[in-house]
């Protein structure tokens, strides 16, 4: 299915689109995280977390939840990848931490109680936007490629 407000590929079983995080089509299962009984609009981009238009922050066209750090973060830091697990998540920030490279890790997986809201119930790995190309030849030089599970996602 593609997402009608910012066009991007998703699954047909998808509730909300993993590009932009808007609902892409009418559910009553899926509630606001911070406000029960009422229906989510969308879900933050970066933590997954159910939002309603009350809760929600839009920038760019993309949804985030009511944690401001998570709307911000797009100015500055660019998705690099993402992995199937915190532990796979962990190995790869830490060591491009280690490297000079800052790196943060962002999980979906808190708010799946449904199952999977978007096409991706995984780990997020963003940069800081300037080292990105230096992040993707340290990924490849200490051969992290297997701890990923798709490449890199431009903002």
């Amino acid at each position: 299915m593609t997402c009608p407000h910012c066009n991007a590929a998703n699954t047909k079983v998808a509730l909300f689109c993993l590009g932009c995080g808007s609902a892409l089509r009418a559910h009553g299962e899926v509630a606001c995280e911070n406000h029960s009984g009422t229906p989510a609009t969308g879900v933050c981009i970066i933590c997954g977390k159910p939002v309603c238009g009350d809760c929600s922050i839009a920038v760019r066209d993309k949804m985030y939840c009511d944690d401001f750090a998570h709307s911000q973060l797009i100015t500055q830091y660019t998705k690099l990848a993402a992995a199937a697990t915190e532990f796979d998540a962990e190995v790869v920030v830490k060591n491009l931490s280690a490297n000079g490279v800052p790196a943060r890790q962002y999980s979906a997986k808190k708010f799946s109680q449904f199952g999977c809201l978007t096409d991706n119930c995984s780990v997020s790995i963003f940069v800081k936007t300037e080292m990105i190309d230096e992040a993707r030849r340290l990924v490849e030089e200490m051969d992290l490629e297997d701890f990923l599970i798709h490449e890199t996602v431009q903002s």
